[in-house]
């Protein structure tokens, strides 16, 4: 019986501060959670949205698009008899 009693009466001030650290993360969940109420959308369920791909004109894109290769150049390969384009 001693022991219950040292447990509740020492270190009392700390014990009631994490209660009500504790209580006010609990109410700060419930708040959040009783207003909203979200429904996991399901693939093929929804209403179908085209695809759309920024056109390669975009000014954003522009440092991105590597400029067009030119024409593909003979490769000498040393020791070889033709000529390999790639």
């Amino acid at each position: 019986m001693q022991t219950i009693k040292r447990f509740f009466t020492e270190s009392w001030l700390a014990k009631l501060v994490s209660l009500a650290i504790a209580f006010a993360i609990w109410h700060l969940i419930q708040s959040n959670l009783e207003g909203t109420r979200r429904d996991v959308p399901v693939p093929g369920t929804g209403p179908v949205s085209p695809a759309r791909t920024p056109a390669a004109e975009d000014p954003i894109l522009g440092p991105f698009i590597p400029p067009p290769l030119p024409a593909p150049v003979p490769i000498p390969v040393p020791g070889g008899a033709g000529v390999v384009p790639n």
